[in-house]
């Protein structure tokens, strides 16, 4: 079948083109154009030393949280060059990056958010970020229904957005030897001092997962106005946990040694911890 050319004039090209929202490139590719694919949406600035580009704020790609993992992993025992791990909710693939070029053998990162997600795979082809498959879909699902084992697990701003905290504890014990978690956890001190944080925060509930007893503390997202810069969980309020409860449910799922450290953070009091069976 013949397909019928059509010939337009220039000013009819021009028109055209005008009333067309965005869909072909109109220069030759560059990693600003790539980037601008979501402009006003990154939260990430990229690495200066990939060529920077203008993208969010956050230093994401060169963040001190990830060398003090493996700094304290291999004090106890654990290297992350050579290791495989899994990464639960790399949002634009700026820790990705960074465990790849500390020589991780492997990295799977599993990304809910869509547009997290496909911000993560143009991250990847810009940096050239190797031996690294990020996943779309819920980590939680991917952890209970698949048997894979992993060296190391990366859980970075992600237990504070479960409804269910310890279930993600005892499934990272179950899937991998050593962990790496930063979170925030429910502190009365914090919440004294910052009222609009104890508004959002609801009474303690008791409860109990795998044999462990535990608090947790409601907290509410409220009103989302744009999705799009929205990175919480994905229903409507999580459970917070204390900080005790969280360094008790590592110990108590087999992790036999586990270092944390403090940290203040202007969404709540903070910690990392690092914890190897």
């Amino acid at each position: 079948m013949r397909v019928p050319h059509f010939r337009l004039s220039a000013q009819a090209d021009d028109d055209f083109l005008r009333g067309m929202t965005r869909p072909y490139a109109e220069h030759r590719p560059s990693m600003q154009q790539t980037l601008d694919l979501f402009a006003g949406e990154w939260v990430s600035a990229m690495p200066a030393q990939q060529g920077g580009g203008q993208a969010g704020q956050m230093p994401l790609f060169d963040d001190p949280r990830i060398p003090w993992a493996r700094q304290n992993l291999k004090h106890l025992g654990v290297d992350l060059a050579g290791a495989s791990v899994l990464e639960l909710g790399p949002l634009e693939g700026g820790h990705t990056y960074m465990l790849s070029r500390l020589g991780a053998r492997s990295v799977t990162a599993i990304e809910a958010n869509r547009e997290a997600y496909l911000r993560c795979l143009v991250a990847k082809e810009l940096l050239g970020v190797e031996r690294v498959n990020f996943l779309y879909g819920d980590a939680i699902d991917f952890l209970r229904s698949e048997n894979v084992h992993y060296d190391v697990s990366l859980a970075c701003g992600f237990l504070y957005h479960m409804r269910h905290p310890v279930e993600l504890i005892e499934l990272l014990a179950k899937r991998s030897s050593a962990v790496y978690l930063w979170t925030v956890y429910w502190d009365p001190a914090f919440n004294a001092k910052n009222s609009d944080r104890a508004a959002a925060i609801g009474p303690a509930v008791k409860a109990e997962h795998g044999g462990f007893p535990h608090t947790l503390h409601r907290h509410d997202y409220g009103q989302v106005e744009d999705f799009a810069k929205f990175y919480g969980g994905p229903a409507a309020h999580a459970n917070w946990m204390e900080r005790d409860d969280i360094l008790g449910a590592f110990a108590h799922f087999g992790f036999s040694k586990v270092f944390h450290e403090l940290l203040e953070n202007p969404l709540g009091s903070a910690l990392h911890l690092v914890a190897v069976k």
